[in-house]
């Protein structure tokens, strides 16, 4: 299942994951290869310079204590340690995510969480428990491919740098 949160009454800045880790705690249980990274505010010195690999357990941890934006991102969720490759998985210019029902760019992805220029968040490849958690937390989150289906697949223009997300 493929979500799209932007334009949500329930957010009130996009692309903080902290809150999606609180509606989704069995997200922590999977390993991330955090690609494409670029945030605003301080945060642990190994996630700011990424790629990396970290687990979901040290991830939540660390997005708790941080209040930190994702401006760009992409966290590809597995059920083991991967390495990470040489084609990155990607974000910025990325024009898939809007098209179609876009699928983990990693083959062995579970599912990706991707932060789009700070003003939405994608959730590509959700399990439909996880995605059910994810909707009764912001009822508002879009079907993407819906969304995509519906026409409205432009990708969307790059959004202000606070990230303040729209009531």
């Amino acid at each position: 299942m493929n979500l799209l949160l932007e334009r949500s009454k329930f957010v009130e800045y996009y692309t903080y994951l902290d809150p999606i880790f609180a509606a989704a705690p069995e997200l922590a249980k999977f390993t991330y290869l955090v690609s494409d990274l670029e945030i605003a505010g301080e945060i642990d010195e190994r996630v700011a310079n990424g790629p990396l690999v970290i687990q979901g357990r040290e991830l939540r941890a660390i997005v708790e204590e941080n209040k930190v934006q994702f401006i760009w991102a992409v966290l590809s969720a597995f059920d083991y340690h991967p390495k990470i490759p040489d084609q990155l998985p990607y974000a910025d210019g990325n024009s898939g995510f809007w098209v179609g029902s876009p699928r983990p760019q990693l083959r062995d992805a579970k599912l990706e969480i991707v932060c789009w220029d700070s003003g939405a968040t994608l959730f590509i490849g959700l399990d439909p428990s996880i995605a059910e958690k994810i909707r009764q937390r912001f009822p508002d989150i879009q079907d993407l491919d819906a969304y995509n289906e519906n026409g409205a697949n432009q990708t969307p223009e790059p959004t202000a740098p606070s990230g303040r997300g729209s009531a």
